[in-house]
């Protein structure tokens, strides 16, 4: 379809009606595309008909169009069914041991403080400590696995209270610092207009994303 006749049969199409045609689905599309082509055939030139051959690839052309339309709408229909499905699945983690990324934990009441550290490469050592509110160290472990991968740690029986957790790698003579991901349990879930404004309550750290879990802890 020319741009010319296009322009004439949009002219004649609206002028037969007080309101302008809009297409904002499939149907509305389909009625466009349709008066726009009625029209265009009956203004043609008696003398010089437009070629057949040309409808056919504008029928074809608008075919795809209308399936990529379909295909928008169900992508859309789609999302919006897993973003309830992710909202439903988040609520579940209400009571559940999560992993967040934290260097500072509170204890309400006394107990442990556990987490993980990521290595991203093989070292020669790592080493944990935990440091009260004063910034007074009171436990260091060494981790006993050195490797790539994930390490567990754990300090037992601490009193309530504010603590902060560092992690250090040494790797030939140098000293790195590694953050580390603490354990703490899912209190609450807040949802707000779509499945990335979901955020949970995590007790004694805070709140973070969904994405912002690490793992879920595996209950001993």
């Amino acid at each position: 379809m020319s741009v010319d006749s296009v322009n004439s049969a949009a002219s004649t199409a609206n002028s037969s009606s007080s309101n302008p045609v809009i297409a904002s689905n499939g149907e509305d599309l389909s009625n466009m595309f349709l008066n726009l082509l009625v029209a265009q055939i009956s203004h043609q030139n008696p003398l010089n008909p437009q070629d057949g051959t040309q409808f056919v690839s504008q029928l074809a052309q608008f075919s795809s169009l209308e399936s990529l339309q379909s295909i928008k709408q169900n992508t859309a229909a789609n999302q919006t069914s897993l973003n309830t499905l992710q909202v439903l699945e988040a609520t579940k983690l209400v009571g559940t041991d999560v992993n967040v990324q934290s260097s500072s934990q509170v204890l309400e009441q006394p107990g442990n403080i556990k987490g993980q550290v990521n290595l991203p490469t093989a070292v020669d050592s790592v080493t944990a400590q935990l440091y009260n509110a004063d910034g007074e160290l009171i436990e260091q472990q060494q981790l006993p696995y050195s490797g790539q991968g994930t390490l567990d740690f754990q300090f037992d029986d601490q009193d309530a209270g504010v603590y902060t957790v560092k992690v250090y790698a040494k790797s030939n003579g140098l000293t790195a610092n590694l953050q580390p991901w603490l354990s703490g349990q899912v209190e609450r879930v807040s949802v707000g207009q779509s499945a990335d404004d979901i955020l949970l309550q995590v007790n004694g750290l805070g709140n973070f994303n969904l994405s912002d879990i690490n793992q879920l802890v595996t209950q001993s």
